[in-house]
């Protein structure tokens, strides 16, 4: 502790469209957000030097802004004044986990990792807590998850918690990777809606977007300074446990996988968006739900293509494209009386 085209015919293609103040702040946030599907837990761990506490605490002033402008709700544990015989941080985060009944879960950590040849820890003021019980406390958790650990020794955490239907981001590929990892305030920045990591231009980043953005700022930030890279993310969010890094990718299309048969990195993530768009804020939740899961189908069907006949892939192609133009249809545009 510390003290494709994605290339179909084009009549086809209009239809995928995507038709103190800071603690002041903090206490605002939950009045503010009060009903929102979005919940956001931020766990600053402690910074053992004053440099980097002040980073992280810039990081989770980022993360509270950024849940502002997309509307969600925002709870930081490790930032307030230590209660003297109060629960520790260690306790506060497994009874908010424990309590958590919110539709959907962003889970993240700002601040160091270590791993000690048998355990990865996030340091936290007061009891570290490992990758394993995190994993144990989120396993009764009903909603839909991500998990974005932006500390060093965190790729652990891939392992640990992936599942089917959740999406983990690390700022480092493995426990070995202990030096202080850059990549959580890249992160950050990105996911409030920066322009630079808007890569698909619909006006809106999501946890992929952010997750490439801000691991090619960690790549420049290495080569600008002739050093050799002691950080490289992973994503992971089919659930295998694997993880993907931001090279396999061309744009927000992956174009490898780590093993041969494995399925793509970053279909859940891509659909994953804090600070949405005017057209993303038409839909209720159960529509956009209903829109994901059509678009992650086309997906599927595109990478099932060579093992299908021209007229059963494009029979199933245009049935998909009919069932999404038919709830954009209903859902309407901007603007629209």
């Amino acid at each position: 502790m510390f003290d494709g085209v994605r290339s179909e015919p084009a009549s086809l293609v209009p239809a995928m469209l995507r038709v103190l103040p800071f603690l002041s702040l903090l206490l605002l946030l939950p009045a503010l957000c009060a009903g929102s599907e979005l919940k956001i837990l931020v766990v600053v761990g402690g910074g053992g030097t004053e440099e980097f506490g002040k980073v992280f605490e810039e990081t989770a002033a980022l993360w509270t802004d950024a849940a502002g402008r997309g509307g969600a709700a925002i709870e930081v544990i490790g930032l307030d004044p230590a209660d003297e015989g109060g629960p520790v941080d260690k306790e506060r985060l497994e009874a908010a986990l424990a309590g958590e009944r919110s539709p959907e879960l962003w889970l993240v950590f700002v601040g160091h990792g270590t791993f000690d040849q048998r355990e990865v820890k996030f340091n936290l003021r007061g009891p570290d807590v490992t990758d394993r019980e995190i994993a144990s406390w989120l396993e009764a958790y009903p909603g839909r998850l991500a998990v974005v650990n932006t500390a060093s020794t965190s790729g652990s955490f891939v392992r640990a918690l992936s599942r089917p239907g959740r999406v983990v981001i690390t700022a480092t590929k493995n426990e070995g990777e202990q030096s202080y990892a850059r990549f959580g305030k890249f992160f950050a920045e990105a996911v409030s809606g920066a322009g630079e990591a808007d890569l698909d231009n619909d006006r809106q980043v999501s946890l992929l977007e952010a997750f490439l953005h801000a691991s090619g700022r960690v790549a420049d930030f290495y080569k600008g300074e002739g050093r050799i890279a002691t950080e490289h993310a992973l994503i992971d969010d089919n659930g295998d446990g694997l993880g993907s890094r931001s090279e396999w990718y061309e744009g927000t299309t992956p174009i490898q996988t780590p093993a041969p048969e494995a399925k793509p990195d970053g279909d859940l993530a891509a659909q994953r968006v804090l600070v949405k768009n005017a057209s993303e804020r038409l839909l209720t939740p159960e529509q956009r739900e209903r829109r994901d899961r059509l678009e992650r189908q086309v997906l599927e069907l595109r990478r099932a293509k060579a093992s299908l006949g021209e007229a059963d892939y494009y029979a199933k192609l245009e049935a998909l494209l009919l069932e999404l133009a038919r709830l954009y249809d209903a859902v309407g545009q901007p603007g629209d009386s």
